[in-house]
């Protein structure tokens, strides 16, 4: 079996910014659920075991995306972890990555995700007059 990623929303398209070329500004009017809604904490908690399960091991790679996945909370993110470790096979190990926007990272999110060995994507739009245009 290959290895294989998926990108998990945690908050769907749900974004505490509105920049203007973002593909994701209206999806949210195509679901049934609340736009401010957060993945719960037992279909986290299903979603890490299945794909841990369906994983060719032995490195599992879990991508976080958006919207702006920090939306989910930092307790969300330290529940995530904490059941990775759960699940991992002996030996195995995962791979973390967030993509945000940044706007809510402050010290304390800094340190758990230096701590916790995430991979952080962080979007910027370029020059200053090109940021502050588009956000």
């Amino acid at each position: 079996m290959q290895p294989f990623v998926v990108m998990a929303k945690p908050v769907g398209s749900l974004c505490n910014l509105e920049c203007g070329y973002c593909y994701y500004l209206e999806t949210g009017r195509f679901t049934q659920s609340q736009p401010e809604s957060r993945m719960s904490e037992s279909l986290l908690e299903m979603f890490i075991r299945q794909y841990i399960e369906s994983s060719p091991g032995p490195v599992v790679q879990f991508t976080w995306h958006g919207g702006e996945p920090t939306l989910a909370g930092l307790d969300f993110y330290r529940l995530a972890v904490k059941l990775q470790k759960r699940y991992l096979p002996e030996g195995w190990s995962c791979w973390n990555n967030l993509q945000t926007n940044g706007i809510l990272l402050d010290d304390e999110w800094c340190s758990f995700l230096a701590n916790a060995h995430f991979d952080v994507g962080l979007s910027i739009d370029g020059t200053q007059w090109l940021h502050d245009k588009n956000r």
